[in-house]
């Protein structure tokens, strides 16, 4: 390892990935809600509504409840401690607070790089890129498009000039 891949600085993801992953945990959770309430309804009206099905939702709407709630501080830590950075011979990605993870992917070990954008990624102009390896894929969770594509197109060629000098 050169110096200037231990020396190289971490970027972080783009401002916005915040909103979107407190946008996706809000419709998930009140997905989970109304599904709960809507079971409800259904288990009351064919009259097959007892104690362990009220427990049972109830449960499930305040984990929901408690979820969302918690989701804010969440975010802020995520987005906090989600890096990446992009080196002469590898990729590296960081993650986690409490359990911190670094993952190191040599360029001569990713097969290809993949791009994602679902609607809320999409709404926001942001862009997941997917790096894999013939034993996992990796994820840098979103990039504004353009730096995204600029990062892919990086990493290609340094996955090409890699698989040039084996």
């Amino acid at each position: 390892m050169t110096q200037s891949d231990t020396a190289r600085p971490w970027r972080r993801l783009p401002d916005a990935v915040r909103r979107v992953w407190m946008l996706r945990s809000l419709i998930m959770d009140l997905c989970v809600m109304a599904v709960c309430g809507l079971a409800a309804v259904v288990f009351h009206v064919i009259r097959w509504w007892s104690w362990c099905h009220a427990l049972a939702l109830t449960s499930i709407v305040v984990l929901a409840a408690l979820e969302l709630a918690t989701q804010p501080l969440r975010t802020r830590y995520a987005y906090r401690f989600n890096r990446y950075s992009i080196g002469g011979h590898d990729v590296m990605l960081h993650r986690g607070w409490l359990f911190r993870t670094t993952t190191t992917i040599p360029y001569n070990r990713v097969q290809h790089v993949e791009t994602r954008q679902g609607p809320l990624l999409r709404r926001f102009g942001l862009t997941a890129v997917e790096i894999h390896t013939a034993v996992s894929e990796h994820e840098i969770p979103a990039l504004e498009n353009t730096q995204a594509a600029a990062i892919v197109e990086q990493i290609s060629a340094r996955v090409l000039a890699s698989r040039d000098d084996v």
